[in-house]
């Protein structure tokens, strides 16, 4: 499951990676591919969030996978607004 920058660097420096090596791999990954597109990525696996509780749930698992809160946001807005 694909993963944001935080939990990446966490990941990486828990395998005692050097931090150089790690922040060089995350501008190198991250310049590749958008973590935007990556937090939609999550929201589809996890499927059709029809219900508010649904949508929490998804909002946690992008925060565990290390998404920041404006990524969680942006992906998490058109989700809130069929709510509506």
């Amino acid at each position: 499951m694909p993963m944001g920058r935080a939990r990446l660097q966490e990941e990486l420096l828990a395998t005692g990676c050097p931090e150089y090596i790690v922040h060089a791999t995350l501008r190198a990954t991250y310049r590749r591919v958008s973590e935007r597109d990556l937090a939609m990525q999550v929201v589809t696996m996890a499927g059709r969030a029809t219900s508010t509780q649904t949508r929490g749930r998804i909002a946690r698992l992008l925060s565990q996978r290390g998404f920041d809160e404006d990524t969680i946001e942006t992906v998490m807005g058109p989700l809130m607004r069929e709510e509506r």
